[in-house]
């Protein structure tokens, strides 16, 4: 097989592009987020792990991107490939580890990885040619992700965090503490969903 050795062609994304593809991947965020506060205990709790579970996917996309860019770049240097290509391991393994973390701490993890991801961001765009609305909309987007993380936390008052690896029982009931990780205990109140 024989593989191309030609630089790639230059594909612009135009930034209205960008912004929308972005508004539509904020949207579960926002949802969640409404939804965990508006709602009573029980039911707010039952959007925690969706909440977890899609800020750890799209941490983990955000970070896939620089590896895409230690690919694609014209000048980026064999250092600055590794360098690239190692971070954008850094947030999967972060989401990992909040999906497994208590309730609270993982979202708190989260939002410090979107928070240290954009720190690295702006690294990799003063190094290398980014398109110039790719960090004003990354700040966006990690700010309004950053406030749905937490809003769980700031305006539910943590109430109805639930062991996010405690599923309910056959009668729909939560059990006292999670057989796999017995040390999370089930928030006090939430006895079935």
């Amino acid at each position: 097989m024989t593989v191309s050795t030609r630089s790639t062609p230059d594909v612009s994304i135009s930034p209205g592009t960008a912004r929308a593809l972005i508004l539509a991947g904020l949207l579960p965020f926002i949802g969640l987020a409404i939804g965990s506060v508006v709602m009573d205990g029980a039911h707010a709790a039952m959007l925690h792990l969706p909440l977890v579970g899609y800020g750890a996917v799209i941490l983990s996309f955000v970070g896939a991107l620089h590896w895409g860019v230690a690919l694609t770049h014209p000048t980026a240097s064999q250092r600055d490939r590794t360098v690239l290509m190692s971070w954008s391991v850094v947030p999967a393994l972060l989401g990992w580890v909040a999906l497994m973390a208590p309730a609270g701490a993982d979202l708190l993890l989260l939002a410090s990885g979107f928070w240290a991801h954009l720190a690295f961001d702006w690294r990799a765009a003063r190094r290398h040619a980014l398109p110039g609305w790719y960090l004003p909309l990354r700040i966006v987007a990690t700010s309004i992700a950053t406030l749905c993380l937490l809003a769980p936390l700031l305006l539910g008052g943590g109430h109805h965090l639930a062991d996010p690896h405690a599923w309910p029982t056959a009668t729909g009931e939560m059990p006292d503490a999670c057989p796999v990780f017995p040390r999370h205990k089930a928030a006090s109140g939430i006895t079935s969903l």
